[in-house]
Parts: C-alpha cells; structure tokens; sequence
C-alpha cells in the first residue's frame, strides 16, 4: 500500500482511505467485456476521481486503455495535464477560461452558442484550433443546446473558421430510473444530431445507461459509478474503550442512551472526514469482521460503536467503514442508503484531511 509522496510521516491518527487500483482497472475491464471493442471508454474522473484521488485514477486508466477522460471543471483538466496525462480530456461542465482550455490541450463541450465566439478568439490567439464536442439538451434541462436551435448553432460555428466541432453528446438524466423518459431522450438526440456532419464522435450513457440501454452507446460511453465500485476502503482504529453503565448517554444532545451495561469504541474519524452525521443511530461498521452499530450522534471528528458483542476488542484495533474486513462487506450503497443520500455521496464526501493510500 502506498501513500502519496506530498503527505508528510509521522505518528498520525490511522484514519484512511484506501484505494485499490487494480480493482478499478478490473471494473473497466468487466466494463469493456460489456460493452465490445467497437465503444470506446470516456472515463469520468471530476470531483477528484469521485473522491479517490483524480491523478492516480488518470494515470491507471490511461494505463489500461480509455479512450479519454472526462471531468467538470477547467481546473480539474489542467491539474491532470500538470499531472502529465496526456489524452483526451473532455471538459463537461459550463464553459468558462476558454483560453485555458485551448492552451493545455482540453477539448470543452460548449452548449452555448455564446461560447463559440469566445473560443474562436482564444484560438486565434494561440495560433491553433478549437476542438469542440456540442452537447444537446434532450430532457435535462441543465445545460446544452435545444433541439430547436441546433441548426442556427451549427451556422455560427460554420462562420468560424477556428472552431471545429469534433463531437457530439447528451446527458440522460434519468436512466436508472426511468427507462421511458430515457428512450424519448434519445429519439431526441438522434433527430438532432442528423443536422450534424457525419463522423463525429457520439457519446451519451452514463453508468446506468451502459448497463441498461444498449442503443445509448453509440461511439462511447461515460461510466463513472460502474468503474469506483468497490475500489475504496474507509478504514481507521479504536482510539479509546469505555464501559458505558445502563441509562448514560453517549454523544451530543443523549440521543442514545445505554440500554444496559455496555463496551464503547471511541472512534477518530467523523463528519469533517466524510463519515455522514445522518448515520447517527443508523450506521454500521466492521470490527473483527464483525457488524457494529454508531450510538449516539456523530461527531465532527469521532464516532462511537458498541462492540460489546465482540469479545478481545482494544486500542488500536482496525474499524472498517466502508469495505470488507474478514467475510463481511459495507459497501457505498448500504451507507447511501441509511444515510438517506446517494452513493457519489458517500466517497465524494471522504475529505482531503483523510489520506489516500494507493495499491496497484
């Protein structure tokens, strides 16, 4: 397990997140099995890969073979091109530092007419030309161009000689839940698209519609939940034991209170590092391979746990949050789950302040 040259060493609390690599690589592998040679692989590493380290995510699935990579911000795109990654980068999100863009080799997705001006100038300025995918608003109304203005856009764009239109793409919004409304998205975008030139590069599903929709493939794919399952693991350490008497609280505001005489793990991990404080009275974690349940509220920085039902349990003791520990698993579903939140949730809100250690 490696950790990253930047952190400093030193007796720190043992407050991780480790990231398995070679797993992420196998699930774009399962991935490519799915879907065939023939769609190539846009992989979205924004958000600092989901939480789990965008560089280190780049640089093993440019290793393995993506197409691309794609992300939301422009700073997220220079970071990997200062990282040395040198493919394909898809900037997704509103259009803004069009200059930026150009200049360290991304490839924005304009879905404002607005933009092509703006890139036009930084083009000229540069002395090189704008590679530009479009992006089509088909039903989710965030971003993109409307169906019905398709045609002038392609006529502007027409009358700027630096723009060259590379691409064309769509976001679906509601493809693990809505099969219907998916199928109509996609009728649109095909109907939009006929106005494009032929041989662009075509690209619409997420994770969801990769798995479900086949006809969404088209030239790529976007997967971003179907390559980080199952790659992190939240783990840290008892730091303190107490045995807690029938009827005392435990935590802010005596949410819970001891039903009888019972054994507390003090853990230092908490909100601030991720941990959701609406886990408080719902979560589970794995101590000696064993379930263990949160009591009390949350903290910023600690936890508790009853491992009273867990004999030999002392300081210094692994817990795990997230991930296996012998025979049983919490995967990021489960805590998205008692959480009342979503699974990107749950490893985009692990915080810098936890370290990442990084296994091939």
């Amino acid at each position: 397990m490696r950790r990253p040259d930047d952190l400093l060493t030193g007796p720190f609390r043992q407050t991780r997140a480790e990231i398995d690599l070679g797993r992420l690589v196998r699930n774009l592998g399962e991935l490519k099995t799915r879907i065939g040679d023939d769609v190539g692989v846009l992989a979205v590493v924004k958000a600092d890969g989901y939480g789990h380290g965008a560089i280190p995510v780049a640089r093993a699935l440019e290793r393995a073979g993506v197409l691309g990579l794609a992300v939301s911000l422009t700073e997220e795109g220079i970071e990997l091109r200062r990282a040395a990654i040198g493919g394909l980068i898809l900037v997704m999100g509103g259009v803004y530092g069009h200059h930026e863009i150009l200049s360290h080799g991304l490839v924005p997705v304009v879905s404002d007419a607005a933009d092509l001006d703006a890139f036009a100038r930084a083009a000229r300025a540069l002395g090189v030309r704008a590679r530009i995918h479009v992006k089509i608003d088909t039903g989710m109304s965030r971003l993109g161009i409307p169906p019905a203005q398709v045609d002038s856009f392609l006529a502007a764009a027409a009358r700027l000689p630096e723009i060259e239109i590379v691409g064309v793409c769509t976001h679906l919004a509601s493809a693990d839940t809505d099969p219907a409304f998916t199928r109509e998205q996609l009728a649109r975008f095909d109907a939009a698209r006929r106005a494009f030139p032929p041989g662009l590069l075509v690209h619409a599903a997420n994770s969801a519609a990769t798995v479900e929709m086949p006809a969404a493939r088209y030239d790529a794919v976007r997967p971003g939940l179907l390559l980080y399952r199952d790659v992190m693991r939240l783990a840290t350490a008892v730091s303190q034991l107490r045995d807690v008497p029938a009827g005392e609280p435990v935590s802010y505001g005596g949410l819970w209170r001891a039903p009888g005489p019972r054994r507390i793990a003090t853990l230092p991990i908490g909100y601030a590092d991720g941990y959701p404080r609406r886990l408080t009275g719902a979560g589970e974690v794995l101590v000696h391979g064993r379930r263990c349940p949160v009591v009390g509220a949350v903290c910023m920085d600690m936890t508790m746990v009853d491992v009273t039902d867990v004999p030999g349990v002392d300081v210094g003791d692994e817990v795990v949050l997230l991930g296996a520990q012998g025979r049983e698993r919490i995967t990021a579903r489960e805590l998205a789950d008692r959480a009342g939140l979503i699974e990107y949730e749950i490893t985009c809100g692990v915080s810098k302040r936890v370290p990442r250690f990084y296994s091939p």
